[in-house]
């Protein structure tokens, strides 16, 4: 997917890593349009996200679901990001994926304080705000599977038979209940991994290995896909919290 976009700015600011979760402080600048493999809360004043319709709306605070895509028109010089995995996310505000931005805003106030602390309280708050959706068990323990077979090679069938469904099944219920399909999931889980890597000072190539993926060149196709900028920015720019 192409964009007329290009990233206006490297991220600078601060970045951790939680169990499940991406955080981020700092500078945002534009963003051609990209899709993240986990829900994302964007916080800042300003900011013009363009949905898959092509439609612009200006927001302070913006829920967008997995796997949809947007585009950052405008950024801000101090917003607050959060990618949080979806199986540890709350439904989206009971909406649909929808592809327009005006659906995206959420009421919430730009906090004063932009550090981990309150960006983490804020998403705390709005997951405690809504009703939790139903879980299969099956589902959750496919979720832990996942997470203990990386950076090994993951396949449906495989984690189906764990689990004591059928792979039509398994496959059904990572779309209805997480809104997200199996693999891009695990493609999450392989991302969240290489970030974790990263932050804890290892090479570009390192995190590669560490997370699965066949190599730096393969884990910066699928950071530009799903963040909009190659993680060469993020060791650039981020200073790390542990």
């Amino acid at each position: 997917m192409t964009d007329p976009l290009r990233p206006a700015a490297r991220w600078r600011g601060w970045a951790a890593i939680t169990p499940g979760r991406f955080y981020y402080g700092g500078q945002i600048g534009t963003v051609g349009m990209h899709a993240h493999h986990a829900v994302q809360l964007l916080i800042g004043d300003g900011f013009v996200l363009r949905g898959a319709d092509g439609a612009e709306h200006t927001m302070t605070a913006a829920l967008i679901p997995a796997n949809t895509p947007h585009a950052v028109v405008q950024g801000t010089a101090d917003g607050l990001l959060a990618l949080i995995d979806p199986a540890h996310a709350w439904p989206v505000l009971d909406r649909d994926h929808v592809s327009s931005s005006a659906g995206w805003r959420v009421r919430l106030e730009v906090p004063a304080g932009r550090d981990q602390p309150t960006l983490q309280a804020l998403v705390d708050h709005l997951a405690g705000a809504a009703t939790p959706g139903p879980r299969h068990p099956a589902l959750i323990h496919a979720t832990e599977v996942i997470a203990a077979t990386l950076p090994a090679r993951i396949r449906l069938a495989e984690i189906a038979r764990a689990v004591h469904l059928s792979e039509s099944r398994l496959s059904h219920l990572f779309t209805s209940e997480l809104g997200l399909p199996f693999r891009p999931y695990v493609l999450w889980m392989r991302l969240r991994a290489a970030l974790s890597s990263l932050s804890e000072g290892a090479t570009l190539t390192e995190a590669a290995h560490t997370a699965g993926f066949a190599d730096a060149a393969h884990l910066t196709r699928v950071v530009r896909r799903m963040m909009g900028q190659a993680p060469s920015s993020l060791a650039a720019g981020v200073r790390w919290l542990t």
